[in-house]
C-alpha cells in the first residue's frame, strides 16, 4: 500500500465515525507514525508504506476511532505558540484559554514597568500551559502554579523543563490558593466550570478520556470559581487582578459572585472569537 491509499482509507474510516476534520486527523496520525512533517508527507504520497509503518499507523487510527483525543495519542498540543506534552492526566488546553493569557498579560504590562519584579499565580495549572505562557512573556515575574493533582504537576514539570522555565515557575501541590506562600499581583485560573447535568451531553472525547476533576464543578458549574473568589482576598496584593475563564452563559452569575466577595471592584467580561463571554477580570479597589 502506498501512503496516498493509506491516508485516504484512514480519512474515510474516521469520517464514518462522525469525527470532524477527518482529513486533518488522518494526516496528523500518519505524520506521527512516520516521524515526518506535512511537506514531506505530501512529497512521499506515492511511496510504499512498509508493513511495520502500516501496523503503527493502523494502531493509531484504531485509538482515534475509539474517540481518544488526538493530542493524547500524539502526546502533543499547541497552545499560545507553545508545543506542550499532554496525556490523560491533564485537560487538553483549548484555544479559547489563550484569551485568559492575553487578558492577564495586558493587565501585568499596564501595572508593571518592563523588568519590574512581580509575582503571579496560575491556579489549577494542569499541563502548565497558562503558567508557562505567562512566564515566557513576563520574564521578570515569579510564577506560582498550583494543582491538587500530583499527576498533573508531573506533566507541568515536564513542560516547564521543555520550555526552560523551571527556575521561574514554582509548582505547588494543594487546593486552589492555599499553597501560595504570599499574596501575588495576579491570580489567573481556568477552573472546572461544567455543570454536573451537562456531563452526558459532552463529546465522548471529553467525557471518556479527559480528567473529570478538571471539568465538572457541581450543580451550577460554579463551585470552584466561588471557592477561589472566596479565598482570593487574602492572596491578592493591593491593585492586583483576578482573571478567570468561565463557561458560556456564566457571566452574570460569576459577576454576582465576584461582587459579593469584592463589592467595590471593577469587573469586566471579555468575549472570545465566537463572541461568548469567556474571561472575567476583577480589579478590587
Amino acid at each position: 500500500m502506498i501512503l496516498r491509499e493509506a491516508l485516504s482509507q484512514a480519512e474515510t474510516r474516521i469520517a464514518a465515525r462522525g469525527i470532524p476534520d477527518a482529513r486533518i486527523e488522518a494526516e496528523l496520525l500518519l505524520m506521527h507514525s512516520l516521524g515526518i512533517m506535512k511537506a514531506e508527507l505530501y512529497a512521499r504520497l506515492g511511496d510504499a508504506l512498509f508493513p511495520e509503518e502500516n501496523e503503527r499507523f493502523c494502531h493509531l487510527i484504531e485509538r482515534r476511532l475509539q474517540h481518544e483525543p488526538t493530542p493524547y495519542i500524539l502526546n502533543q498540543c499547541q497552545f499560545y505558540g507553545l508545543d506542550l506534552y499532554v496525556d490523560s492526566r491533564v485537560l487538553i488546553p483549548r484555544p479559547e484559554t489563550e484569551l485568559l493569557v492575553d487578558t492577564a498579560l495586558t493587565f501585568m504590562k499596564q501595572r508593571f514597568l518592563q523588568g519590574q519584579a512581580c509575582s503571579v499565580a496560575d491556579i489549577g495549572t494542569g499541563s502548565g500551559a497558562v503558567a508557562i505562557a505567562l512566564a515566557l512573556h513576563l520574564p521578570q515575574a515569579k510564577v506560582y502554579a498550583t494543582d491538587l493533582s500530583a499527576d498533573a504537576l508531573e506533566v507541568a514539570l515536564m513542560n516547564c523543563g521543555k520550555h526552560g522555565v523551571l527556575k521561574q515557575v514554582h509548582l505547588l501541590q494543594g487546593d486552589m490558593l492555599e499553597p501560595l506562600p504570599h499574596p501575588v499581583a495576579l491570580i489567573a485560573a481556568n477552573l472546572p466550570y461544567v455543570r454536573d447535568s451537562d456531563l452526558p451531553s459532552l463529546m465522548p472525547e471529553i467525557r471518556e478520556f479527559e480528567p473529570m476533576s478538571a471539568l465538572i464543578a457541581g450543580k451550577d458549574g460554579l463551585e470552584k470559581i466561588d471557592q477561589l473568589l472566596s479565598q482570593a482576598g487574602h492572596k491578592l496584593l493591593s491593585n492586583g487582578a483576578i482573571v478567570l475563564e468561565i463557561g458560556q452563559g456564566q457571566g452574570p452569575a460569576v459577576t454576582a459572585l465576584a461582587k459579593n466577595c469584592f463589592p467595590d471592584s471593577q469587573i469586566g467580561l471579555f468575549p472570545d472569537l465566537a463572541n461568548i463571554d469567556r474571561v472575567l477580570r476583577v480589579l478590587p479597589r
